[in-house]
């Protein structure tokens, strides 16, 4: 049985207290503001005696209110919570200029709002387009390595990680050339170091920054390809040391080994004749003859003999000591002295003292080239003296594998691998001109030479 309308209410009871209060809550930032107005939401239906509209339901409702330039923008939420963080959004948004982003609805702008808001706390000044644009050309260029932004950022950390503090590659060369002055190298190799400030004026840029592209690029307009391989070792020199200085990461010796050099053209390894020899012992000034004769005869490097001391000579045993420190292997290594050495350097020994006269290389070979020349034009034969680079070792070596036919021996007194002596001096001469070589005595005793000090 229907209930009586009589006995049915017209209308609900006076309504509770709105969640906001009586008032409405405003917002501001700056002179920005938005409102949460409080109001209810009522549900009508009609009573199907009297046909009139009865109240059934009431629920709180929360209306957000601003202006989005000049246009009036409400906003309806059931939810208080849901409301407020939509009315935070639209302050910050309408304190930051972004009316657009109000336009949008529902989860696009939510999206579009907790991005900005991310963007903020990271870097205000950064715009959101520039961001964007910035990923979307980055993630272009991963895209045919497969792999993500996120990918290339872990492994540029990992790269970079390691990296102590930023160098220049200028600062870099000239700390490098300090340490190798102060560890006492070679005035030669020093020099060669040197080269590296066209390295340094080529990249002016901190060491860790540098591709392998770059230094094939570098490494392709040296010139020619000795130059090319010359230049590469140096340089290498210099990364392993801003690596172990922590100023590169590991892997920039990996680009540097990637770098496609030219093949360089095998090198005739060129020799003086018994008869050059002996035209170089009859005519060179004597104070130069203890440095031909220990390059002649026992093979030593020019580096080598400009160390050596009269100390690290025993003619009595035969022998000469190239101690480690002095030797380019940093090897110890004894040296046997022919009975033609012994004879003479006899003349000039002495207790201690350096044998170099000259403290360069090349004030040598001039000398000994400028020597025999004048010799030769005074014999009526007009045509210079030619000097061969490295001549000296390369004879001793090739003398010496000639007559005793032992690699190994011979790679230990040159101080050279096995590898080295076979390549390069095996059947290299014939074994009767080494002969006449190791046979090369001065012509007459040398009574009247009284041993020269060496040059400062």
């Amino acid at each position: 049985m229907k209930t009586p309308l009589s006995r049915r209410p017209s209308r609900l009871d006076s309504p509770p207290i709105h969640p906001l209060g009586s008032r409405p809550v405003t917002l501001k930032q700056g002179s920005v503001k938005v409102v949460l107005y409080p109001a209810w939401n009522r549900i009508y239906r009609l009573d199907s005696l009297t046909g009139e509209k009865v109240q059934v339901s009431q629920h709180p409702q929360f209306v957000l209110s601003y202006y989005a330039g000049a246009k009036r923008v409400l906003k309806k939420f059931s939810d208080l919570a849901n409301a407020k963080e939509a009315a935070n959004r639209a302050l910050v948004s309408l304190a930051n200029g972004e009316t657009e982003a109000l336009k949008l609805t529902g989860r696009d702008q939510n999206i579009y709002l907790t991005a900005c808001e991310d963007l903020r706390r990271w870097n205000p000044d950064l715009p959101l387009d520039t961001a964007i644009k910035d990923y979307v050309a980055a993630s272009k260029e991963l895209a045919t390595l497969k792999a993500t932004l996120a990918d290339a950022v872990r492994e540029f950390v990992t790269r970079h990680k390691t990296i102590r503090e930023s160098r220049l590659i200028s600062d870099l060369v000239t700390e490098f050339l300090d340490v190798k002055t102060k560890a006492g190298k070679s005035k030669r190799y020093l020099g060669d170091l040197g080269r590296l400030r066209k390295f340094a004026t080529a990249f002016q840029i901190p060491v860790q920054q540098i591709t392998g592209p770059m230094l094939q690029l570098f490494f392709d307009h040296l010139g020619t390809p000795r130059t090319q391989v010359n230049y590469w070792r140096l340089v290498r020199s210099l990364l392993r040391f801003a690596v172990r200085r922590k100023y590169a990461p590991r892997d920039l010796l990996e680009e540097m080994e990637g770098v496609e050099l030219p093949d360089l053209a095998p090198t005739k390894t060129e020799v003086f004749t018994p008869d050059e020899l002996r035209a170089m012992l009859d005519h060179t000034r004597p104070m130069l003859t203890p440095w031909l004769v220990i390059a002649a005869f026992a093979g030593l490097r020019s580096a080598e003999i400009l160390r050596l001391d009269w100390s690290d000579v025993n003619l009595d045993r035969k022998l000469i000591t190239v101690d480690a420190t002095k030797a380019k292997t940093a090897a110890r290594r004894v040296v046997p002295l022919c009975d033609a050495a012994v004879a003479w350097l006899k003349p000039y020994a002495k207790a201690q003292g350096r044998i170099a006269f000259y403290t360069e290389e090349n004030k040598f070979c001039q000398a000994v080239k400028a020597d025999v020349s004048r010799a030769r034009r005074d014999a009526g034969q007009p045509s210079p003296f030619q000097w061969r680079r490295n001549g000296l070792r390369h004879s001793f070596c090739s003398y010496r594998l000639a007559l005793n036919k032992n690699v190994a021996e011979v790679s230990l007194e040159a101080g050279n691998s096995p590898y080295m002596i076979f390549k390069h001096y095996r059947e290299l001469v014939a074994e009767d001109d080494a002969r006449l070589w190791f046979q090369c005595f001065p012509s007459s005793p040398a009574t009247n030479i009284i041993p020269i000090a060496a040059a400062a």
